[in-house]
């Protein structure tokens, strides 16, 4: 699939390249749960751990609710032993 992004002039900061809008339409695409980290990744045109970066630049954590849990269940399960 491709999509092509016409922005006016006005609508974007003035030093946004196409690349920085690319990785911010990532970032927030991650975010929000519509793509995979390394969908993502692929989107911003960045490896992983690149993408990693762009994440904790712009404070978006790739920790997640689910992966909580599951840390949690493994401390009571150490707890128990």
């Amino acid at each position: 699939m491709t999509l092509t992004l016409t922005l006016q002039d006005e609508t974007c900061a003035a030093d946004l390249s196409p690349e920085e809008a690319r990785v911010d339409l990532a970032c927030s695409m991650f975010a929000r749960g519509a793509l995979s980290k390394l969908s993502a990744a692929a989107l911003a045109g960045l490896d992983f751990f690149r993408f990693q970066s762009a994440l904790a630049e712009r404070r978006i954590s790739a920790y997640t609710d689910e992966m909580l849990d599951e840390d949690m269940r493994h401390l009571a399960a150490l707890k128990t032993q």
